[in-house]
């Protein structure tokens, strides 16, 4: 494994591990609301700043571009960081929400990472060398056909009736012709 994937994962599970002892505890934590729909609780502080000292106590000259905190630093080095994708599921307590960490460097991504806390599943990418999940190597599927596939899907958080009313009807036509349409909510473990 690459050295920064390495640091990568290393931040990922320490960050998984401080949000799933927080699945115990999710009635007393502090959530604010970012806008209709879309909420930031102290977990996701905490576990950002968790991932943050880990990434930056090995590559201290690294900057760092981070959901709740913003942009740290300039390198050709960055690292990008969602420290609870998910969160409205978490908060609901609907164990689909994920750590997301990517490294890019100048302006192409060459290492990421998605770490699942609750089933403790790690997917892991490096470029030119393949996805993995627990270190098995992930293949892309044989179909070919939409009617075959199932299909994932994301809910854009603002509403808007004008566009919803459109994102509907395009919703609807693909569940005619595919084998099914999901929409888990966590959109970096959904790809993966």
């Amino acid at each position: 494994m690459h050295p920064m994937l390495n640091i990568a994962v290393k931040a990922a599970r320490r960050a998984g591990n401080i949000i799933h002892r927080s699945t115990e505890k999710i009635d007393h934590l502090t959530v604010t609301k970012k806008s209709h729909a879309d909420f930031v609780s102290e977990v996701d502080r905490v576990a950002e700043q968790t991932i943050i000292q880990t990434l930056l106590d090995a590559y201290p000259e690294h900057a760092i571009l981070a959901e709740e905190s913003g942009a740290h630093g300039e390198s050709e080095f960055l690292w990008i960081i969602d420290p609870l994708d998910g969160t409205t599921n978490f908060l609901h307590g609907f164990p689909q929400f994920s750590v997301s960490i990517a490294l890019q460097h100048k302006g192409v991504i060459t290492q990421a990472v998605v770490y699942d806390p609750i089933r403790n599943e790690l997917f892991t990418a490096t470029r030119g060398r393949g996805a993995f999940l627990n270190d098995k190597r992930l293949r892309v599927t044989k179909r070919i056909h939409l009617a075959e596939a199932l299909i994932g899907t994301g809910f854009p958080y603002r509403s808007n009736t004008r566009w919803m009313k459109t994102y509907l009807q395009m919703l609807g036509s693909v569940m005619e012709v595919s084998a099914g349409v999901r929409r888990p909510g966590s959109a970096a473990l959904d790809l993966s």
